[in-house]
């Protein structure tokens, strides 16, 4: 450590012996110390600690008002957890239990009186050495935490970034796949709706229903790798043609599978098993029950509905009460019973 930094600490000599203050304050300047006080009245130590922060004390035990005993409790009573302030006691008692007394109280070393001057400056050298290091090792420590929530902000930042590109790509995909169908925008986000009410329905937490919204759109993106030729047809599909439909589910999982976040996952699961059915008659797996992701269940009934209450090129738009009533028809066959029962309590004619 440079002896200049070491000599620019601040030292306080606490005794009401004035020839002994500066007695040691004249040893310590001889040494290089410039920054020394002296206190003979104990009771101003709080104060002076507040105002002028030593890095050391060199503290008498046997004072009037208060004894060193004291001083060393009102002291420790400031410190906060985890700070270093040395306290060298030096007093001319020097029985073992006022030795023992005063390291126990917060006393880093003791010396009798009189002192040895190289062996008290080289006690206090030693002291302040590892007072400084450890003030050191707090500014470092406070620069590093200061770089690493610096770090955080700009990783917070990225993350935020990667979660808004995710998201136009998201919809993005979604409008690809609007246009490339019959199917309108006004659809998808009818369905998004839905499910979001279905789900808060059912209990699931608001962070999961945004999520869920977010990734309905999604549903059909599949529809992106049929042909034109068999997607827009106006007529009924033949049963080869209605196999190359049934493939958008697959086509869509994959296009949405690897993704990290939750909001993809759920896409993902959505795309994949939409069509599956409650008694294991959907496709693209035949999965049944419990086996179909909740997602998935609850954008069944969500898509059907606005399905069945929208006009298509093939069909007229089912009235409300016709379409709940299916759905209720459907209940243990194609939709899972309780997504149902979670459907019907909603206001049907605010979900066109």
């Amino acid at each position: 450590m440079d002896d200049a930094l070491l000599h620019k600490a601040r030292i306080l000599i606490v005794d009401d012996e004035a020839s002994h203050s500066d007695l040691l304050s004249d040893v310590l300047h001889i040494n290089g110390y410039a920054n020394i006080q002296s206190l003979c009245d104990p009771r101003g130590v709080l104060a002076l600690m507040l105002e002028w922060q030593p890095d050391l004390i060199v503290l008498d035990l046997n004072m009037p008002y208060l004894d060193g005993f004291q001083v060393l409790e009102l002291i420790s009573s400031v410190q906060g957890e985890g700070d270093y302030l040395p306290i060298l006691v030096n007093t001319a008692d020097d029985t073992t239990e006022a030795r023992q007394k005063a390291l126990s109280g917060g006393a880093m070393d003791f010396l009798k009186k009189p002192f040895f001057a190289p062996e008290i400056c080289l006690r206090i050298t030693n002291l302040l050495r590892v007072r400084l290091q450890y003030r050191q090792i707090l500014d470092r420590n406070r620069v590093l935490e200061e770089e690493v929530q610096h770090r955080t902000q700009e990783l917070e930042g990225y993350q935020l970034e990667l979660r808004e590109a995710q998201l136009e790509t998201i919809e993005r995909l979604a409008k690809a796949a609007e246009h490339h169908d019959n199917e309108t925008a006004q659809h998808t986000q009818r369905v998004a709706l839905h499910c979001c009410m279905i789900g808060e329905c059912l209990g699931i937490e608001e962070t999961e229903a945004n999520l869920l919204r977010k990734a309905a759109p999604l549903h059909d993106v599949g529809k992106i790798g049929i042909p034109d030729s068999i997607l827009l047809k106006p007529g009924v599909f033949t049963s080869a043609e209605r196999k190359i439909i049934q493939r958008h589910c697959v086509i869509g999982a994959d296009l949405l599978s690897g993704g990290h976040s939750d909001l993809l996952k759920i896409a993902e699961d959505i795309a994949l098993t939409h069509h599956e059915k409650w008694d294991g008659s959907g496709y693209p797996h035949g999965l049944s029950g419990q086996d179909i992701p909740v997602h998935g269940r609850i954008l069944a009934v969500a898509d059907v509905f606005d399905a069945l209450t929208h006009a298509r090129p093939y069909k007229n738009a089912w009235s409300v009460e016709d379409a709940v009533t299916e759905i209720k028809k459907q209940s243990g066959r194609h939709f899972d019973p309780d997504i149902v029962e979670a459907f019907l309590s909603l206001p049907h004619q605010e979900l066109l």
